[in-house]
């Protein structure tokens, strides 16, 4: 290519980039300051330049040009202005004020028009999800005329203070134009918010299309942070050796973690691969699988500037392997341990781990409470109880303009009944009105009539299975669309994620989520990678069971192996995220991710991490 020809192209793209910056821009809300109209954007905890140019496809210096403090760096909280083109100088004094209004039962777009002396055209501009209807709850913004509205902006356009602090606790909503394939989860974690506060504000939604228009409030705090991990594959032994079997990937400098030069890393997996029995168990092929999958992690980070060796102790499930592997000389090297899934062996270990100063990875025990007093182990599952107080304070969240109906079915075990228990004393302290509903058999429409007809609904059953799960589903949704009016959700537990079938289908259909440890997308990119490398370098593929085990040796390695190099971080994998906390001095730590998992109508499903 000639370089007059070169040149031709780059100034093309540039001149689609300043279209597209145009487009962008524009989508702004606007807002009048000192008789000028500016679109503005509020920044968001952990917002860097780079990503906003790149979310509004604005070069750096022209975001400077008119907001002098970004060369300094985004800050939370900071509004940044652009002039509305086309816009004649104003020398009047006319301005306008926002008003926030929460819409009330039996209101109408004609009414709230009347009562702020607007158009009913003008409160559908200033509000276009009202293309959807009105209901109530809704939070709409009117902008009016009176008094000057933030005098300081102005001279922070013109100075090098180009940004004005959001108040602290105010909540306003803009418009948001919903893009091809953009999700729930896309759409919040791209402003900054969490699921709950987004679906909080747009409580008659429960599905996405291009075109379609969003509530997106502003000042509410951002959801964490995920780290995407690099896929991979390393061959292993078609049977784990007797012994030891050493994995050392290349060295290479990598500026994220330890310098070429630093000691090497050495884990030793502890698990019953059984090579003594002449037919192999299917718990020894999923041990096997899950070692694989580790191995898959160690090739993934073969460049981390830090050589890793892996040991596969066959404990054989048996006290005396375990003994007798510690007590050998070599044992010493090793930084950590991942546990075998017997109690008396943790125990062992986890005493060697603690008078060794050597991490104890346990997560096949999901019971074990060793993390309280022993600061080497690692639980590595939420323990029940924090999971249900994780679960449920989430779930509050959800049900802010939502009112919870707990179905029972006669005669039937609730074997959630600590669950809904609990969820009960935390909606009677915050004085949050529910309602139940119990049912003889199989729920029908008629059980759900004393509903009234307009009302915003989470379904809570208390029960997992699926039998009686497909009792409930048929009637609610019968309901439901007989009533055309009421929004309606369904909440639910983590074996609701194995389900199939119909019962998927109608789950889709009532828009539900589950809290679980752990889900697979097997639909995504990543698990795709995996699965890939898994099968070139194995020959076969995992088990279809769940949790997967190839996965969770994956994801373990994943974290664990810069863990231990690094002492920190969090790791959302592809099936299991691991995010440590330690419930005191002198204990160790537990895995504290959990996820709700939301199946929306369209088949599409979420995983946002809590």
């Amino acid at each position: 290519m000639n370089f007059s020809r070169f040149n031709a192209i780059v100034a093309l793209m540039g001149a689609s980039a300043l279209i597209s910056l145009q487009a962008a821009v524009k989508d702004l809300p606007v807002k009048k300051v000192n008789g000028r109209l500016y679109h503005y954007y509020e920044v968001p905890a952990k917002e860097t330049v780079y990503s906003l140019c790149y979310k509004l496809d604005i070069p750096k210096d022209e975001m400077i040009k008119y907001n002098p403090a970004v060369a300094d760096g985004l800050r939370a909280g900071m509004t940044l202005f652009f002039p509305v083109e086309g816009q004649e100088e104003s020398t009047g004094q006319t301005t306008s004020r926002v008003i926030t209004h929460k819409v009330a039962k039996g209101e109408t777009i004609f009414g709230i028009a009347h009562k702020y002396g607007i158009t009913t055209d003008e409160v559908i501009a200033q509000n276009p999800v009202l293309k959807n209807g009105l209901k109530a709850g809704q939070t709409l913004q009117i902008s009016v005329a009176g008094p000057a509205e933030e005098p300081a902006a102005k001279a922070a356009l013109e100075s090098s203070a180009a940004s004005v602090a959001a108040p602290a606790q105010q909540t306003e909503m803009r418009g948001y134009i919903v893009k091809k394939k953009e999700t729930f989860y896309s759409i919040a974690v791209a402003n900054g918010l969490s699921v709950a506060a987004l679906e909080a504000a747009n409580p008659g939604v429960t599905s996405l299309k291009e075109g379609q228009v969003l509530n997106i409030p502003t000042a509410v705090p951002v959801s964490g942070d995920k780290n995407v991990a690099d896929n991979g594959g390393v061959p292993a032994p078609d049977k784990v050796a007797d012994g030891t079997v050493a994995v050392e990937p290349e060295v290479a400098q990598n500026e994220l973690t330890a310098p070429a030069q630093a000691q090497a890393t050495s884990i030793a997996v502890m698990l019953p691969f059984m090579l003594n029995e002449e037919t192999l168990s299917k718990n020894a092929a999923r041990y096997t699988e899950f070692y694989k999958g580790f191995l898959l992690a160690v090739d993934s980070l073969r460049n981390s500037g830090t050589p890793i060796h892996v040991t596969a102790y066959d404990t054989e499930g048996s006290v005396l392997k375990v003994r007798e592997a510690i007590t050998d000389s070599t044992f010493r090297k090793h930084n950590a341990i991942i546990a075998p899934d017997n109690a008396s062996q943790l125990a062992i270990l986890a005493e060697y781990g603690k008078n060794n100063g050597v991490k104890v990875f346990n997560t096949f025990i999901v019971r074990d409470d060793s993390y309280l007093t022993n600061p080497a182990v690692m639980q590595g599952n939420l323990p029940s109880a924090n999971m249900y107080r994780k679960a449920i304070d989430a779930l509050m969240e959800r049900l802010a303009y939502s009112t919870p109906v707990f179905l029972t079915l006669k005669g039937e075990k609730c074997d959630k009944a600590d669950f809904v228990a609990d969820l009960r004393r935390t909606l009677d302290a915050k004085g949050k009105t529910y309602m139940d509903v119990e049912v003889d058999g199989r729920l029908t429409s008629s059980d759900l009539k004393a509903l009234p007809a307009d009302g915003n609904y989470m379904f809570i059953p208390s029960t997992g299975r699926q039998a009686d799960l497909n009792k409930m589903m048929p009637g609610i949704i019968e309901w439901r669309d007989q009533a055309v009016t009421p929004t309606v959700r369904l909440f639910g537990y983590p074996e609701w994620t194995t389900f199939r079938g119909e019962t998927l289908e109608n789950m889709h259909n009532l828009n539900t989520t589950v809290y679980s440890r752990f889900y697979t997308d097997e639909e995504s990119a990543r698990t795709a990678a995996v699965d890939a490398k898994y099968k070139h370098w194995y020959g076969s593929k995992m088990e279809n069971a769940v949790p997967r085990q190839g996965l969770l040796g994956f994801d373990t390695g994943m974290f664990l192996i810069p863990y231990i190099v690094k002492g920190e971080g969090g790791y959302d994998g592809v099936q299991n995220g691991y995010f440590f906390t330690s419930p005191g001095e002198g204990a160790g730590a537990y895995n504290d991710a959990l996820y709700f998992v939301t199946f929306r109508p369209g088949k599409v499903i979420e995983k946002a991490r809590i």
